[in-house]
């Protein structure tokens, strides 16, 4: 039939899946726009053998808070456009 699937097309339906899944968590985790803020963390103790992360003090993020928010807008939007990208190529295959 011409409506089946090759085995190459449900593997990559399956991959596309998955991606658009994490994607789809991500973005419900980070949903509420007001508990939510792109930051950097600094690691601690590298050398006691656990990976310890703590952010930055609010103080010293306040400089590039406007930056941060800008390509924090950026990074949802880009997500959705993947989301909707591969939501496109899944009902293509």
């Amino acid at each position: 039939k011409e409506s089946d699937m090759t085995q190459e097309q449900f593997y990559t339906a399956i991959k596309l899946h998955h991606r658009l899944e994490a994607l789809s968590k991500v973005k419900e985790e980070i949903a509420d726009i007001e508990k939510h803020r792109l930051w950097y963390v600094k690691r601690y103790n590298p050398m006691c053998g656990t990976t310890q992360w703590d952010t930055v003090s609010e103080y010293a993020m306040r400089a590039i808070s406007d930056i941060l928010d800008r390509h924090d807008q950026m990074i949802r939007q880009e997500i959705d456009d993947e989301i909707a990208k591969i939501t496109k190529q899944i009902e293509e295959l």
